[in-house]
C-alpha cells in the first residue's frame, strides 16, 4: 500500500501499552492505524473517518466495550461498522452473545495469536477494499451516463442497487474458524468454530460425527483446488488465501475464501494449520452484476455512437443535395441572362 491508499483502522483500549502492543503486530500490514483510550474517543473517530475495522477491548471504565459498540450501531454512519472485540473475560457463551448483540462481528481472546489477528484482519480490508473500488467504479460509470443520453438512467439505477447490495453483505458477513491438528505430516484431527452453522449450515457436531463432511461440502468442481491448496500448506508451510464455493445445507452453494495459517513446532515440523472462512457469496453476486452491467453498457454506448455516425451521414448526403441544388439554381439563372441579352 501506498501512503495514499493506507486501509484506515481503529484500535481502542484504556492502557496506552495495549495499544502499542496492538500496533506493533499490525505495523506490516501498512496500516493508518488511530488509537482510543476511551469509548467516547472511539465514537467521534469513527464518526470523522470511514474504518475498515475497529478493535475494541471490552473492559474500559466509563464506557465499555459493549456499551460503545451499541452507541455506534444506533447511528447510520457508524452502524455498519465492523468490530471485533479483544478481550480476556469472554470465553462463555452469555459473554459472547452479549458481545454479537452490541454489534460485535467476532472475538479475539487475549492473549492475541498474532496469525488469526492478521488472517481476520486481512479478510476485513479486502472487504473495504472491494467496497472502495465499488465506488469508484460507480463514480466512473455516473460520470460516462451523463455524458450519454437519458437512455442509459435504467442502467446507473442497476448500478446503484448493487453498491446497496454490497453494503449489506458488509453488514452480514460470517466467518468462522477450524484447526486441523497434524502428526507424521497427515491431518489426525479437526475442530471446527461454532460459527460453522452461521457459514455451511453444519454445526461442530456434525463435522466431529462424520470426518468426511467437510469434503463433501466443497462444491464438486473445486474439491481437487482445496485439496491442493491444503497439502500445498503441509510442504511449503506459508500462509495461503483462495476461493471456493461450498455446498450449504439448505442446498445452495456459497463462494467463501479461505485462509490457511500453518503453526510450526519447536524443531519446525507441522504440528498443526489453523483455517479462516469467509462468506463472500453476496460480493460474488455484486461483481457478477457488475460485470453484466458493464457489457450491456458497453453494448449500449456502441448502439448509440453508431446512430449517431447514420445521423450524421445522413445530414451529409441532405447538405450535398441541397447544395447541389443550389449550384443548378445558379447555372440556370445565369442562362436565363444571357437569354435576355441576345434578345436585346
Amino acid at each position: 500500500m501506498t501512503g495514499t491508499d493506507k486501509i484506515p483502522v481503529l484500535l481502542v483500549d484504556d492502557r496506552p501499552e495495549n495499544l502499542t502492543a496492538m500496533e506493533s503486530l499490525l505495523e506490516d500490514m501498512g496500516l493508518d492505524i488511530f488509537k482510543a483510550t476511551s469509548g467516547n474517543e472511539a465514537l467521534r473517530l469513527s464518526l470523522k473517518h470511514d474504518f475498515a475495522i475497529v478493535l475494541m477491548d471490552v473492559r474500559m471504565p466509563d464506557m465499555d466495550g459493549f456499551e460503545t459498540a451499541e452507541l455506534m450501531r444506533a447511528n447510520p454512519k457508524t452502524g455498519r461498522l465492523p468490530i471485533i472485540f479483544v478481550t480476556g473475560v469472554m470465553k462463555d457463551t452469555e459473554h459472547q452473545f452479549k458481545g454479537y448483540g452490541a454489534g460485535a462481528f467476532d472475538y479475539m481472546m487475549k492473549p492475541i495469536e498474532p496469525n488469526i489477528l492478521l488472517s481476520k484482519m486481512r479478510v476485513f480490508c479486502d472487504l473495504y477494499q472491494q467496497r472502495r473500488r465499488i465506488e469508484m467504479h460507480e463514480q466512473q460509470l455516473e460520470t460516462l451516463v451523463s455524458e450519454r443520453t437519458s437512455e442509459l438512467n435504467k442502467t446507473l439505477d442497476s448500478l446503484r442497487e448493487s453498491e446497496r447490495r454490497f453494503r449489506d453483505l458488509l453488514a452480514s458477513v460470517t466467518s468462522y474458524m477450524y484447526t486441523v491438528v497434524m502428526y507424521g505430516g497427515k491431518a489426525v484431527s479437526t475442530m471446527h468454530g461454532p460459527g460453522c452453522l452461521a457459514v455451511t449450515g453444519f454445526s461442530a457436531e456434525e463435522y466431529a460425527t462424520d470426518p468426511d463432511l467437510w469434503y463433501r461440502m466443497i462444491h464438486p468442481d473445486d474439491r481437487q483446488a482445496v485439496v491442493d491448496a491444503a497439502r500445498e500448506i503441509i510442504t511449503s508451510k506459508t500462509a495461503n488465501t483462495f476461493e471456493h464455493r461450498l455446498l450449504h445445507k439448505d442446498g445452495s452453494v456459497r463462494w467463501v475464501q479461505t485462509t490457511l495459517v500453518p503453526n510450526a513446532g519447536a524443531e519446525g515440523e507441522l504440528v498443526s494449520y489453523d483455517g479462516v472462512i469467509t462468506d463472500i457469496t453476496e460480493r460474488k453476486q455484486a461483481e457478477e452484476k457488475i460485470r453484466n452491467i458493464n457489457e450491456e453498457l458497453e453494448q449500449r454506448v456502441r448502439e448509440r455512437t453508431k446512430e449517431l455516425e447514420r445521423r450524421n451521414y445522413e445530414l451529409e448526403q441532405m447538405n450535398k443535395a441541397f447544395v447541389g441544388r443550389e449550384l443548378r439554381m445558379v447555372e440556370l439563372k445565369e442562362r436565363i441572362k444571357e437569354l435576355e441579352k441576345q434578345n436585346e
